[in-house]
């Protein structure tokens, strides 16, 4: 491509009208609100269920209630700062996006052309571009022409000519040529300054799990509001004090919502994290884990992901006798091996041939499409071309016979470029002409070496593609084809969906599964469809015109040799840019929902128990079964120590499909029966037997304790054992005698016995906690299995036999 040798075609702007179009805000500086830590801190602290807590635990406080305070208020604490420190890492690594990296611009400013820094440049400054320079705003070129580089805006890797009129849009950069173009749009009106500003916009979203949490914890927290304003009215008018009033309410409270499980949540995610990582991908948001559960649509392009963005030789077709012209050839193709992808691919397939020197040559442009050399060998001379064969095959039977190789191997996915004869060097702005084809040579995508692992994977976990590419349609579905991908691989252009109205593009993207020359905003649609259609989506991209669709999706993957906005938008970054290592870490991730399901069930149970005893002590006229310090104990023993080897262990089994009634089948029954026995218990010691407050709560306290621990045996030992590495049930085994040596210890030691204001258990008093508890695991055993049979039993369904019959009357 010919240089501009001509100057500036305008003198530019004055140095007087720059600096006023700087105080009137028209510069190239990015002013967009970024999301400070302040907005983060409030955004996780002032949530609904912290503000209620934290009011209780204030209040509880304030009473002089400070040990029962702290025990709860520490739960709390943990939860907020974990989700503060997550979110606040995501939102520093979006606050430090820059649009552009280019540190300075050439501008004309009364005819003379200065360096300035790019952040200086103004509105309608005359910018002068050339090879290697960053278009740091948008605006048309005026005068010459250039080829630049939009990959990081479009996703095209093959430089695009550019001439007087065309827009040129920030963040893309001029690979060859020399232009001038003017800065219409600078700062936060440029388009790579809005794609940022639009990626610092990205705020953490919940997981489904998450979710479905967050609706069970405003369930509980209602329902237990309600129970406990009842309490806390009925305490006063029975004169028990304002302060033994409010801890009967904070216990009230903090027993029965589980705080505690979202905090194992998160260790069970950062566990998974973890896994996730040894399979080639650094996770951003832990949250995100959790969510490639839930993915049954990948959503990919097709270079850098499928391929790996280089070209390998697929078969030379010559032309009757023309084999002889290889060595020349193979020396041309060394000599232009830097000139683009396709001429690195040739060099790499073809000799390098010695004696052959370079004469004058015509570099490759897009614009012309070919290129062109002389090369000599003593007294023998020949003049090559090489280019697309549309461009370069005109009649003649050789053209027609190479004509018909190409539509063959382009219908199969394949590029092709042809080697001719010229008999003198053609000028470089005309078209070559009087050529004698050699040899077409057809090329293809490189395939990643785990594309074909990756797919399989895919299939076999049930999660379809989606390749969303910017090439052309039948090339993508080619490469599938390749890679045995089956169904439907009809292919759909962009064109085709443009104008779609939204329930057309919905059936769109689930009839098909290839769609080529997709724009960056249709990306987006595309993504938005597959959801409205009930799919949970992933979007790989690479790009930042892929940031729109990766925002949009559930979980948001990048290439870690993308740019800098799709990485920082992205849950999950993948190393050396393997998208296979995304299929791994999905099959990974299937533990983090097995673990969760498992804490699910202790914890859910805990709650039942805890509501059904209020319940039930409410109604009987009894005190609460335990103070808020003993239900540290008790969650301490059955639940905290217990989640840490859960979050950190192999489930035995992929989590079942139906995650919420799996969880209900075992706590329901267990979280009954518990409740129902630690209510007999207190009734019987505190109103059969006359004994104290403080000896029932310490019996209750330890029956529950023993029988949680049973759960956790069957919960992480026994459900789904291998009884041939009998090591997970024997290894909770000795988890449970561990921590029963522990409460043992508990009530041993006097100071540490009065500070949990237990009292001193009796030989008799164990015999009872056991004996309880084993009613109570009984109890468990039948309600799960026989539930259905009790509740008919209850509500005098009728037998199958005993059905009415006739007319109803």
């Amino acid at each position: 491509m010919t240089e501009d040798r001509t100057g500036p075609p305008n003198p530019g702007l004055t140095h007087a009208e720059a600096a006023m179009r700087v105080t009137q805000g028209r510069v190239n500086v990015d002013t967009s609100r970024r999301r400070t830590d302040g907005d983060v801190i409030r955004a996780n602290a002032l949530s609904y269920f912290n503000v209620v807590l934290a009011a209780l635990i204030l209040a509880l406080l304030g009473a002089g209630e400070f040990r029962d305070g702290l025990f709860v208020g520490g739960v709390v604490a943990a939860n907020v700062v974990i989700a503060t420190l997550q979110e606040l890492q995501a939102t520093h690594r979006l606050r430090d996006l820059r649009a552009l990296t280019a540190p300075t611009a050439c501008v004309v400013r009364e005819g003379d052309e200065v360096v300035i820094a790019a952040t200086d440049v103004v509105e309608g400054d005359l910018v002068h571009l050339r090879p290697g320079d960053q278009v740091v705003a948008d605006g048309p070129i005026v005068a010459s022409e250039a080829e630049i580089d939009e990959a990081l805006l479009t996703g095209e890797s093959v430089p695009v000519r550019r001439g007087r009129g065309d827009q040129l849009r920030s963040g893309s950069f001029c690979t060859a040529g020399d232009a001038y173009y003017r800065a219409y749009a600078v700062g936060p009106n440029a388009y790579a300054v809005q794609l940022t500003t639009e990626a610092r916009t990205r705020v953490r979203t919940l997981s489904p799990l998450m979710l479905r949490f967050r609706r069970l914890l405003r369930v509980l927290l209602i329902a237990t509001g309600l129970l406990a304003s009842v309490l806390f009215i009925q305490f006063n008018m029975l004169d028990r004090g304002f302060a033994e009033s409010l801890k009967a309410t904070v216990t009230t409270v903090t027993t029965v919502v589980p705080v505690g499980l979202l905090l194992a949540m998160t260790v069970v995610n950062t566990v998974g994290a973890l896994r996730v990582s040894r399979s080639g991908a650094i996770v951003q948001d832990i949250n995100a884990v959790e969510a490639l559960n839930y993915v049954d649509v990948v959503a990919l392009d097709k270079t850098g992901t499928i391929t790996s963005n280089r070209l390998v030789v697929d078969e030379l077709t010559w032309t009757s006798g023309d084999e002889s012209m290889l060595p020349w050839i193979g020396a041309f193709v060394h000599a232009a091996a830097e000139d683009s992808r396709t001429a690195e691919a040739l060099a790499s397939a073809l000799p390098a041939t010695d004696g052959i020197d370079l004469g004058e040559r015509v570099p490759f442009s897009s614009a012309r499409r070919w290129s062109a050399a002389e090369l000599r060998r003593g007294p023998e001379r020949h003049v090559l071309v090489l280019g697309a064969p549309d461009v370069l095959l005109e009649g003649g039977e050789s053209s027609l016979e190479l004509r018909d190789a190409y539509a063959e191997a382009a219908h199969g996915g394949l590029r092709g470029v042809v080697f001719a004869e010229a008999s003198v060097l053609p000028a470089d702005d005309e078209a070559p002409r009087g050529l004698r084809p050699l040899v077409l040579v057809t090329l293809r995508d490189e395939l990643r070496s785990e594309a074909r692992e990756a797919f399989a994977l895919m299939d076999q976990l049930e999660v379809s593609p989606k390749v969303i590419s910017g090439d052309h349609p039948d090339t993508v579905a080619a490469l599938l084809t390749q890679l045995g991908v089956e169904g439907p691989l009809e292919a759909v252009s962009g064109s085709e969906l443009e104008h779609m109205s939204d329930d057309a593009l919905d059936d769109a993207v689930e009839r098909h599964t290839v769609f080529g020359r997709i724009t960056p905003a249709l990306k987006s649609r595309l993504v938005d469809a597959l959801q409205r259609r009930g799919h949970f989506v992933a979007m790989v991209g690479d790009g930042s015109n892929d940031v729109p669709a990766l925002m949009s999706a559930d979980v948001a993957v990048a290439m870690a040799s993308g740019t800098v906005t799709a990485r920082a938008v992205a849950d999950i970054v993948l190393l050396e840019d393997s998208f296979a290592a995304l299929i791994r870490g999905t099959r990974e991730a299937t533990f983090v929902l097995g673990n969760t399901a498992r804490l699910s069930k202790l914890f859910v149970a805990k709650s039942v128990y805890a509501f059904v005893l209020i319940l039930a002590t409410n109604m009987l006229g009894l005190e609460f079964p335990f103070l808020p310090r003993q239900g540290g104990v008790v969650s301490a023993l059955t639940l905290g120590i217990p989640a840490i080897f859960i979050a950190i262990g192999v489930p035995p089994h992929r989590v079942r499909s139906d995650f919420t009634p799996d969880v209900l089948r075992f706590a329901l029954p267990a979280g009954l029966a518990l409740a129902t026995v630690a209510m007999l218990a207190q009734f019987v010691t505190e109103g059969l037997l006359g004994r104290p407050i403080e000896e029932a709560r310490t019996l209750v306290s330890l029956t529950i304790v023993v029988t949680g621990l049973a759960f956790v045996v069957e919960v992480l030992g026994l459900e789904a054992a291998d009884w041939r590495r009998p090591w997970r049930p024997l290894g909770t085994l000795l988890l449970a005698g561990a921590l029963l040596g522990v409460l043992a210890i508990t009530m041993a030691v006097g100071p540490i016995r009065s500070f949990f204001a237990f009292t001193e258990a009796e030989a008799g008093a164990w015999v009872v906690v056991v004996a309880a508890s084993a009613v109570a695991l009984g109890g468990q055993y039948v309600l799960s299995r026989y539930w259905r049979e009790i509740i008919d039993f209850l509500v005098a369904a009728p037998a199958p036999e005993d059905v009415a019959r006739g007319r109803s009357l």
